[in-house]
Formats: C-alpha cells, sequence, structure tokens
C-alpha cells in the first residue's frame, strides 16, 4: 500500500467521523467515545503528514514516529480501551500499566534506543502487547455482557473498534517483533511485510469512521 492510499484512507475515516455529527443529531444517538476516536484520527493524520513533510524535505522523521506512535498513539489508545472498561480492578491495572509503559519508554530513550536513530522497537513491543491484552479482555466482555443480550454484536461500536485495534496491533506485534530477524530478508518481501501492516492500520482508522453507524446499519430498528 503506497503512502498516498494510507492516508487517503485516514482521510475517509475522518470524514466519515466527522459526517456523524448529522447522524448523531438527527437520531439523538449517545456515543461518548465519538469525539475522542474523531481527536485520535486527527492526530494521527496529523503527525503522519508531518513525518511525510519532513521525508520530503530530506530530514530524518524517526522521532516523530517514537514520540506520536510508539508512546502518545499507544496511550491514547490506552485511555481509550480504558474508557471502555467497567471493572475498577481492570481499569486500575490498567492506569499502572500506563505509568509502567511511560517508565519503560523512558528508560528505553535514555539507556536502550535514541528516539533520534532509531525506531524504538522495545517501547513499541511493551505498549501493543498491553493493548492485545486489554483488547482480549474487553472482546470477552463484549461477547458476555448481559446488557448486550438484546443488541446484536454488530451494532455496538465498541465491538468494531476493539476488533480493528485488536486486528492491528496483533499484526504489529508480530511484525516489530520479528524486526531484527527480517532484515536479513531481501528488500522485496520487508516491503510486502511493511506494507501490509500499512494495510492493517488503514483498515483501523476506516473501522474507526465506520464503527458509529453500525447502530444504524445493524439494529433491528434499522430493518
Amino acid at each position: 500500500m503506497t503512502f498516498y492510499v494510507y492516508i487517503s484512507c485516514i482521510v475517509i475515516g475522518l470524514l466519515l467521523s466527522l459526517f456523524f455529527y448529522y447522524f448523531k443529531k438527527k437520531y439523538k444517538l449517545h456515543e461518548r467515545s465519538h469525539a475522542f476516536i474523531l481527536f485520535l484520527i486527527v492526530y494521527v493524520l496529523s503527525f503522519e503528514l508531518y513525518a511525510y513533510f519532513l521525508v520530503e524535505q530530506g530530514e530524518k522523521n524517526v522521532l516523530v514516529y517514537n514520540v506520536f506512535f510508539v508512546i502518545g498513539e499507544t496511550i491514547l489508545i490506552l485511555v481509550y480501551l480504558g474508557s471502555l472498561i467497567e471493572a475498577k480492578r481492570i481499569k486500575r491495572n490498567l492506569k499502572y500499566f500506563i505509568l509502567f509503559f511511560i517508565a519503560w519508554a523512558v528508560f528505553n530513550t535514555l539507556f536502550i534506543q535514541s528516539p533520534i536513530v532509531i525506531f524504538q522497537q522495545y517501547t513499541h513491543l511493551l505498549g501493543s502487547l498491553g493493548i492485545v491484552i486489554f483488547c482480549c479482555y474487553l472482546m470477552f466482555s463484549v461477547f458476555m455482557a448481559e446488557k448486550n443480550e438484546d443488541a446484536p454484536l454488530l451494532s455496538l461500536p465498541q465491538f468494531w473498534n476493539i476488533a480493528a485495534i485488536l486486528l492491528f496491533y496483533s499484526a504489529s506485534f508480530i511484525y516489530f517483533g520479528s524486526l531484527n530477524m527480517l532484515w536479513v530478508l531481501d528488500d522485496y518481501y520487508i516491503t510486502i511485510l511493511a506494507s501490509l501492516n500499512r494495510i492493517f492500520a488503514a483498515t483501523l482508522y476506516l473501522i474507526f469512521g465506520f464503527s458509529y453507524y453500525s447502530p444504524l446499519i445493524f439494529s433491528p430498528k434499522s430493518d
């Protein structure tokens, strides 16, 4: 997947999310997390464009990805997941994990992987692992929650978002976890794997934009 196609997918997700305000008002939908997801899409689009601008200027963009993707986006995703968790003990554990993740990011930055030289793979792996674990918990909660018995699973925006996050960060964990071994491969295969990772990312932001329409599409009331 080329960069322009990837950015186009993010823009489509952004437009879908913005246009949802019309339906939100018309059908009196109460989706508290929608504004946060919209902010997240804008956040990602901003740093992706800035990183591309740096490359066009002949400068390195690794620091941008380390700060805004590896650390910033990971924390934002964890905060979003935390907003979906109802169990106080799990919510508290997620807060502890965020603090641990920040401490590890600082330690990795100071003593292991310089953020201006190399992509901070070790920080990203810890963040991805945490996100995958909490996503699995939330997916189980969505399936088992009694309050959702009368609502089709596909009509729940949080189901779509959690599934998309789980898909991307599972693939991302595998990709960046094996990055050191991938360098021995031919550049052609590395490009294919990087493109697949970008496809998962594009899918994530498209689903972010689409997910809040799911109650209108899959709810029994729409029949």
